[in-house]
């Protein structure tokens, strides 16, 4: 594949509603298809795909506990690095020491994006990823 000679716009996602965790396979789907408008090599694509569905799905799994919320998915190329910000206003629950057979989404995320950065606070919490071009 070659990469476009600009690339594509910002993809801008609201997700809302009840339940949030519905609307996670269109977000993939959108953000498979942004990814492949960069000419990228599909393991770039899957991993890319991958972390963006962790953050996504932490937000369904606990900034909400009812299962109602919203989250704000923002996926742009900037000098060379294309940055994925997950954002929502739930609440921050502290990760548990042990994890059992699930809450691996920021471990997941870690091994996958070239730099990540959480923030929460009493608005919500942001997830921030980018990965430099291949």
């Amino acid at each position: 594949m070659r990469a476009p000679a600009r690339p594509p716009p910002p993809l801008r996602l609201r997700l809302a509603g009840d339940p949030l965790a519905k609307q996670l396979g269109w977000a993939r789907r959108e953000v498979a298809g942004w990814a492949g408008q960069l000419g990228l090599p599909e393991e770039f694509i899957e991993d890319l795909v991958l972390a963006t569905h962790e953050a996504l799905a932490n937000v369904a799994d606990h900034a909400y506990p009812n299962g109602n919320g919203e989250a704000w998915l923002d996926l742009q190329c900037v000098l060379g690095t294309v940055e994925v910000v997950v954002r929502d206003h739930g609440e921050w629950r502290t990760p548990p020491t042990d994890t059992g057979w699930r809450g691996r989404g920021l471990t997941i995320i870690n091994g996958l994006a070239d730099e990540v950065r959480v923030q929460h606070d009493g608005r919500g919490t942001t997830v921030e990823m980018r990965w430099p071009l291949p």
